[in-house]
C-alpha cells in the first residue's frame, strides 16, 4: 500500500484542532492531520509511526514515505522551518499523512459540503 505525506501550510493551534476533528470519522477514511513546532524528522516520524498504530497502516512502509518524503523535500522543508521560524510562536506546522483513498474520500468529503 502506498501512502502519501503532504505538508498543508501554517495554522494556529484553534484551526488546527478544528481540522483534526473535523477529518475524524466513524469509519477512519480521510488522512490524520498534526501539527509541529519545530518541524523536525523525529517528531514527524514518532506521529506517523503512531498513526499508523492507530489505522492498522503498514508501520514499514509509513516509514519508508516519511524518510522519502523528508529526503525529496529537503529544499522545501527548510524554507518551512526558516517561515515557521519568523511566524508567532503559536503557528504549527500542518501535516496530513493517509493513503490514496484517504485523501480521495477527503476530497470527495469537501465536495459535497
Amino acid at each position: 500500500m502506498s501512502y502519501l505525506l503532504q505538508f498543508c501550510g501554517l495554522s494556529e493551534p484553534l484551526q488546527m484542532f478544528y481540522l483534526e476533528q473535523t477529518s475524524i470519522s466513524s469509519d477512519h477514511s480521510g488522512p490524520v492531520f498534526a501539527g509541529f513546532r519545530p518541524f523536525q524528522l523525529d517528531d514527524l516520524l514518532s506521529w506517523a509511526l503512531a498513526s499508523s498504530q492507530q489505522r492498522g497502516w503498514d508501520p514499514e512502509g509509513i516509514q519508508r514515505t516519511v524518510l522519502n518524503v523528508w529526503m525529496e523535500r529537503a529544499e522545501v522543508i527548510r524554507q518551512w522551518q526558516l517561515r515557521l521560524r519568523e511566524e508567532p510562536s503559536d503557528r504549527l506546522i500542518v501535516a496530513g499523512l493517509g493513503t490514496r483513498d484517504d485523501w480521495r474520500h477527503r476530497c470527495e468529503r469537501m465536495l459535497q459540503v
